[in-house]
């Protein structure tokens, strides 16, 4: 059934792909325009920010070379993820959620669902319902900060480097 809060989705989500240059450089303008009409924003290898940890908590752990992040966004929200540095298993823990694809397409998946990762990948979601997302990484990292700028960048230009090097 098509709702409201899909064709919300579908507008705001689908619109990124259709502005000029490549996707991560839609991606990162939407992000922009997200910031300037208020939204949180989170640097990469930075404690979460109170205001961030009251809307979005994020549980992290590390241990055995693994580092986990759990994160909660409430009904309505959309968020810009960073960009992925590693290949790595993503699960919707609980909600439904929409989504654009490395593809520029916009997919709704609802919990519990399982989805690889690849290195580059930008995830923008937009949630139709309160949702948990989980994602597991490899790290060597000793702290949560250190973990996260290891297997996360803003800059697409950090992730064609490795991808030349693979």
């Amino acid at each position: 059934m098509y709702t409201n809060e899909f064709a919300v989705a579908n507008n705001v989500l689908g619109s990124i792909s259709l502005e000029r240059g490549n996707l991560w450089q839609k991606i990162s303008a939407f992000h922009d325009k997200i910031i300037e009409a208020g939204g949180i924003k989170h640097e990469c290898g930075s404690p979460q920010s109170t205001e961030f940890q009251e809307i979005a908590p994020l549980k992290q752990h590390l241990e055995g070379g693994l580092y986990t992040r759990e994160i909660f966004m409430p009904k309505g929200s959309i968020v810009v993820s960073m960009i992925h540095k590693q290949q790595h298993p993503s699960f919707l823990l609980k909600g439904k959620l929409s989504y654009l694809t490395d593809e520029g397409e916009v997919v709704t998946i609802e919990a519990p669902h399982k989805i690889f990762t690849q290195i580059g990948t930008q995830r923008v979601l937009y949630m139709h319902e309160d949702s948990e997302w989980c994602c597991v990484y490899k790290t060597d990292a000793q702290t949560f900060e250190e973990a996260e700028a290891d297997v996360y960048t803003m800059d697409y230009k950090e992730i064609i480097n490795i991808l030349k090097t693979k």
